[in-house]
């Protein structure tokens, strides 16, 4: 017998027209017009004992890990539920602000008008938090599991061998879709999540706010199954996973979006199969809930930095991305400040009920980390979510480093943590953070 409870909120973070967009780099777009909201959402799950656990989702390109700390520390300090049991992910959509803005490569300063609309949000989402917990009620938990093909691996070698961006039928993605239903009286809560990037209205509305496709299947899912309905979306692994509807095999490019179809066909789509996915039955939960978080200390391959010359190039440039990062790593070098020589990667790991667990990872994991954690954890149906605490900078594995391309190289530059990219040498750093988790759940 299930003796569970849950509660729920949402609000809106839609940013005040003005403030830099996200998804660009250290490109300064302003934000111009609204083509619809975004939000953040809260769930709190309760088990007999009285454990708590907060997830909490945000329309948005990511935020930095310290960002997010305090965000927690907050949210600690106001409900009780630990910090290693707050979980905030981003959804990662393009067209939302330049939320961690302290980990882009610029000597730009931060906007006055972006601290204050992301200090805002703190108090915005402790209140929202305070609202789910006032609402915590016995609750019916059950997990569904189903399919979708809306992403596509975006990781294609060109006609000379060189691995670019282009739609990659045989590259590895994550098909699965995963669903958490939360049944409270007269109320629902459906959490869905799917690892795939939402870059579809960026591409024909460029300094417009969205929330993008998980947009469109939050509202296609509330349409179905009613109002009281909150549909909440958990972003998986997405590194190199691109929306297949703008996926053009013959040509082997992504097609650029035009309208508005692409990512209303996307997010519909999406939502077909959750429902799908609910409509298949599901299995019941006696939430057991524990949770553990840590770091992996990821190494970064210094022999591969790149001269004091080629920085300065770069800041002699007259594209805007290419001049801030060149900029500011003239300086960092000028300074005498030497490369990172390892990235603290921000893990966790969360148990639900006896047989389901759910790791998360800070960044932006590429599809293939799913594998390897099934693998070292021996847990065919381990869930995997990216864009947890901090959404900046890709995280290949040891065999992707070798291929290069966007997401192992130029990449970095963008970030404070580069410039360099990673090194082979990851995956031991990761597997051996996570079995030490695995091993503190259990005492848990």
């Amino acid at each position: 017998m299930q003796n569970n409870r849950a509660g729920w909120a949402q609000i809106d973070i839609t940013p005040p027209l003005g403030l830099p967009m996200g998804g660009r780099g250290s490109r300064f777009t302003p934000g111009a017009a609204v083509l619809d909201p975004l939000l953040a959402q809260a769930l709190v799950l309760e088990d007999e004992t009285g454990r708590r656990m907060l997830w909490v989702s945000m329309d948005m390109i990511g935020m930095s890990y310290h960002a997010t700390a305090e965000f927690r520390y907050e949210l600690m300090a106001a409900t009780g539920i630990p910090f290693d049991a707050i979980v905030i992910n981003a959804s990662h959509t393009h067209s939302g602000p330049m939320t961690g803005f302290e980990g882009y490569a610029t000597l730009q300063p931060k906007p006055e008008q972006m601290q204050v609309y992301e200090t805002g949000l703190i108090a915005k989402t402790v209140r929202m938090a305070h609202e789910a917990i006032a609402r915590l009620a016995p609750a019916k938990v059950s997990v569904h599991r189903g399919l979708s093909d809306i992403g596509i691996n975006r990781r294609r070698r060109d006609p000379a061998g060189q691995m670019g961006m282009g739609p990659d039928p045989a590259g590895f993605y994550n098909r699965d879709l995963w669903l958490l239903d939360v049944v409270a009286g007269d109320a629902r809560s459906i959490i869905f999540s799917y690892g795939c990037h939402p870059v579809l209205v960026y591409g024909y509305a460029y300094d417009s706010i969205s929330a993008d496709w998980p947009g469109v299947c939050r509202n296609r899912l509330q349409e179905a199954l009613g109002r009281n309905v909150q549909a909440q979306f958990i972003q998986g692994l997405a590194g190199n996973v691109r929306p297949r509807q703008v996926a053009d095999l013959d040509q082997g490019i992504f097609r650029k979006p035009t309208t508005a179809q692409d990512h209303m066909a996307a997010g519909a789509q999406l939502a077909d199969d959750v429902l799908s996915a609910l409509g298949t039955g599901g299995e019941a939960l006696d939430l057991e809930l524990a949770a553990v978080a840590g770091f992996a200390l990821a190494p970064r391959d210094l022999d591969k930095a790149p001269p004091l010359e080629h920085w300065q190039e770069l800041a002699a440039s007259g594209d805007e991305l290419n001049r801030n990062v060149g900029a500011y790593w003239v300086e960092r070098i000028v300074s005498g400040l030497p490369p990172m020589p390892v990235v603290p990667w921000s893990i966790g790991l969360m148990r639900l009920a006896k047989g389901h667990q759910i790791a998360w990872m800070s960044g932006e994991p590429l599809a293939e980390w799913l594998r390897n954690l099934r693998e070292w954890l021996d847990d065919d149906g381990l869930v995997a979510w990216g864009y947890c605490q901090d959404g900046r900078c890709y995280m290949p594995t040891d065999e992707i480093i070798p291929e290069g391309g966007y997401e192992v190289g130029p990449s970095n530059t963008y970030n404070k943590s580069g410039p360099t990219p990673f090194a082979v040498g990851i995956n031991k750093a990761a597997r051996e953070a996570f079995l030490k988790l695995a091993e503190q759940i259990k005492i848990s």
